[in-house]
């Protein structure tokens, strides 16, 4: 059955992996934008018909590479000092909706043994239950909050607002929805895996109705 279209939009080439960091190659910006056009031409012929093969790898078997050709854009900061994947712990939480749009929060997490920072706008990427690497638009997301960064001690967090909008998933029974995003904290960095669904929802009710082709919007982050 024809699933319906979701709009998270990201970059408009196809990730390359680079040599040295394993990293997509990003796709020229102006710098300190993290923004992507619609990628329908990399839909390839049958992606919004429920598949017959075998069921993709699943989301947390994923290694480093998978996780960054995921990506559709990139992290607008970089620094020694920034918070690395194995020192956060990273959530969705909180869902409000209004004419169309959804919003949550990405809650970063210090985990680690001393302080790190946070800082600007994190790139983003989806793959979905069926294992699609979903081609979004990512556009800039609506915020007073500065880009400048934010150092976070042991246990403090930083939240970055999510919104989507758009032709949402699930319109359609066999629509296939987001079940994983990948969160880049800093340019360079592998993105942190972070499970589609917001705190607290079980995981056959997944709040989180973004598709292939849904729009987001994300802020810079903020305490």
């Amino acid at each position: 059955m024809k699933r319906a279209l979701g709009f998270l939009a990201v970059l408009t080439a196809l990730p390359v992996l680079t040599a040295c960091t394993g990293e997509p190659e990003a796709a020229p910006a102006e710098p300190g934008v993290t923004t992507a056009a619609p990628g329908h031409e990399e839909l390839a012929p049958g992606w919004d018909e429920s598949p017959d093969g075998a069921a993709p790898t699943p989301d947390e078997e994923l290694d480093d590479a998978a996780l960054s050709a995921l990506l559709r854009t990139r992290a607008t900061a970089s620094g020694a000092e920034h918070c690395t994947p194995d020192r956060v712990a990273v959530t969705l939480e909180g869902f409000d909706q209004a004419a169309g749009h959804r919003y949550s929060r990405v809650v970063v997490r210090n985990t680690g043994d001393g302080p790190c920072v946070v800082e600007g706008v994190p790139g983003v990427g989806a793959r979905g239950t069926w294992g699609t690497t979903f081609v979004n638009e990512v556009g800039p997301g609506t915020s007073d909050a500065p880009a400048g960064p934010v150092r976070l001690a042991p246990g403090e967090r930083a939240t970055s607002d999510l919104e989507w909008t758009g032709d949402l998933a699930g319109a359609e029974p066999e629509s296939e929805r987001v079940s994983l995003l990948v969160l880049q904290l800093a340019r360079g960095q592998v993105p942190v895996a972070v499970p589609a669904r917001i705190a607290g929802d079980t995981p056959d009710d997944p709040t989180l109705d973004i598709g292939p082709l849904t729009t987001v919007r994300l802020t810079p982050f903020r305490r």
